[in-house]
């Protein structure tokens, strides 16, 4: 399967998880719908050929955060 590059919101999406931030808190704070969310999420973990958002952090050197 061939990876392609993440979009800017697909990044920011994942960049929120590293802080701890849930799914509704993104939607709030990005203006969109947990629906959307999800979406941008589950196409960020595809696009980087992950098994799941904690995988695609790790992939975008990104950590949750303590």
């Amino acid at each position: 399967m061939k990876t392609r590059m993440l979009s800017p919101f697909e990044r920011t999406c994942l960049w929120w998880v590293s802080r701890g931030r849930t799914l509704a808190e993104i939607a709030l704070i990005e203006g969109k719908n947990i629906a959307e969310i999800e979406l941008y999420l589950e196409r960020a973990v595809v696009s980087l050929n992950a098994g799941s958002i904690e995988q695609a952090l790790e992939k975008e050197k990104l950590r949750q955060s303590d």
